[in-house]
């Protein structure tokens, strides 16, 4: 009786904290933008250049910045890590996946986003031509014509 008490107790500690230990809290995933090469901030760290591959954690914010872009924020989606169910009646392996997070997993492997432009005048002045300028230096106007193309 003693010896299938001990085998049980020792079996128990091997399954504490199952997904902290097979499957951990982070995921990597491959992040890309329309167009490459937007930086790839996570929590408001910078850690890449897209397309990059990072670990990231379930509800991490994932930021893309790119000059002359609007900026994309993406939140990492979740599931329940079905591997935790593996810690059985163990309160202690719950509580350690609980503190690592390691209850939840990130359910995305790829995030494509797509860079809108951002309209400003050099945009603009790049693409147009000037038709014609005029200065009223009685009244301290300076009035300029630009078509665009």
């Amino acid at each position: 009786m003693k010896k299938i008490t001990l085998t049980s107790l020792i079996a128990l500690m091997l399954l504490t904290s199952c997904a902290s230990i097979l499957t951990g809290s982070k995921r990597k995933v491959l992040f890309e933008s329309n167009p490459n090469g937007a930086k790839v901030y996570v929590n408001g760290f910078e850690k890449g250049v897209t397309p990059v591959q990072i670990k990231v954690k379930a509800e991490d914010r994932i930021d893309f910045r790119l000059e002359n872009y609007k900026e994309r924020v993406v939140v990492m989606d979740s599931d329940f890590n079905l591997v935790s169910i593996l810690n059985g009646i163990s309160i202690i392996g719950w509580g350690i996946d609980a503190l690592t997070g390691s209850l939840k997993r990130v359910d995305t492997k790829y995030v494509k986003v797509d860079l809108e432009s951002v309209a400003t005048a050099s945009n603009y002045l790049e693409k147009g031509r000037i038709q014609s300028v005029s200065i009223n230096t009685d009244e301290k106007i300076v009035e300029t014509v630009i078509v665009l193309n």
